[in-house]
C-alpha cells in the first residue's frame, strides 16, 4: 500500500492520475440519484408508513376540490418515493385518472413517476404503467400527447426498470423514426437509458457501440443485491506501475 505514495512523480502517472479523477467525476454525475427532493422536513417523518397510510385513506374518502386532491396525491407520492414504501393500492387510486383529457395530467403522471422504486415489485406498477401506453403512446394521440407518455414511461423505468419488459420497450422504440421531431427524441432517451441499464433488452440494432462499462451490465432480480469483490481496473493499474518501475530500474542500471 506504501509503494504508490513513495514512487517517483512522473508525468505518465501525473496524466493517469488526472484522468482517472475526470472519469470518476463523470461516474458520479451518472450515477446521481433521479429522486432529489428538497424538503427536508419529509425525511424527519417518524413512522412514515402509517402516516402515507392514513393519509391515503383519508384521500380515498375526500369529497373536498380537485385541488386539495392533488396536494395529497403529490404529498403521499413524496413519501412513497423517498422513503421507499409499501402502498400498492396508491397506483390504481391514480389509474383511474391517468387519460390524456384529465385535469392536470401531467402533475398526475409526474406523483406516479416519484411514487415508483426499485423495492417495489413490478406487478404492481405495471398495469398503471400499461394504462399511461395505451392511453398516451398512440398515434390516435397528439404529437404532445406522446411526448408526455414517453417521457413518463422513461422516468418510472428509470427509478423502477423491472417493470418494463423487452417486447413492450422494443415496440416503444420503434417511435425513434417518427415523423415527429419530439416524439423521436423522447424514443431515443428511453434507448439511451436502456444502453445503460441492460443493453440486451433492446434490438441489436438499437444498442449502440458496447463499453466497458455497460457491455455485460444486466437488470438484477428483484429484491437482488449486486455485491463486487474488487474494484475493476485496479489489476491494470497495478501491472502498469510495475511496468513503469521496471523501466525506470532498467533504465539506471543501463546508466551505471
Amino acid at each position: 500500500m506504501l509503494r504508490g505514495q513513495v514512487s517517483k512523480k512522473t508525468k505518465k502517472r501525473a496524466r493517469k492520475v488526472e484522468k482517472a479523477l475526470e472519469t470518476l467525476k463523470k461516474q458520479r454525475k451518472k450515477k446521481k440519484r433521479v429522486e432529489q427532493f428538497n424538503f427536508s422536513a419529509l425525511h424527519l417523518i417518524y413512522d412514515p408508513q402509517e402516516f402515507a397510510e392514513k393519509l391515503f385513506r383519508k384521500l380515498e374518502k375526500c369529497k373536498e376540490r380537485f385541488e386539495v386532491k392533488l396536494m395529497c396525491l403529490n404529498l403521499v407520492s413524496r413519501l412513497v418515493g423517498i422513503h421507499k414504501l409499501f402502498l400498492f393500492n396508491f397506483y390504481s387510486y391514480l389509474q383511474r385518472f391517468l387519460n390524456p383529457h384529465q385535469r392536470d395530467v401531467t402533475k398526475l403522471l409526474t406523483y406516479f413517476a416519484q411514487s415508483c422504486h426499485d423495492l417495489v415489485p413490478p406487478d404492481a406498477i405495471a398495469p398503471t404503467l400499461m394504462t399511461v401506453v395505451n392511453h398516451f403512446v398512440s398515434e390516435r394521440n397528439s404529437d404532445e400527447v406522446m411526448v408526455v407518455g414517453l417521457n413518463a414511461v422513461r422516468e418510472v423505468c428509470a427509478r423502477a426498470p423491472l417493470v418494463m419488459n423487452e417486447d413492450l420497450l422494443q415496440d416503444l422504440t420503434q417511435y425513434k423514426s417518427y415523423r415527429n421531431k419530439d416524439v423521436r427524441m423522447a424514443a431515443r432517451s428511453l434507448i439511451q437509458l436502456f444502453r445503460q441499464l441492460d443493453r440486451s433488452m433492446l434490438h441489436r440494432k438499437d444498442r449502440g457501440k458496447p463499453s466497458e462499462a455497460n457491455k455485460n451490465r444486466k437488470l438484477l432480480g428483484y429484491g437482488e443485491v449486486s455485491a463486487p469483490s474488487h474494484v475493476p481496473g485496479t489489476e491494470l493499474i497495478n501491472a502498469d506501475d510495475l511496468k513503469e518501475e521496471h523501466d525506470e530500474e532498467q533504465g539506471k542500471e543501463n546508466i551505471s
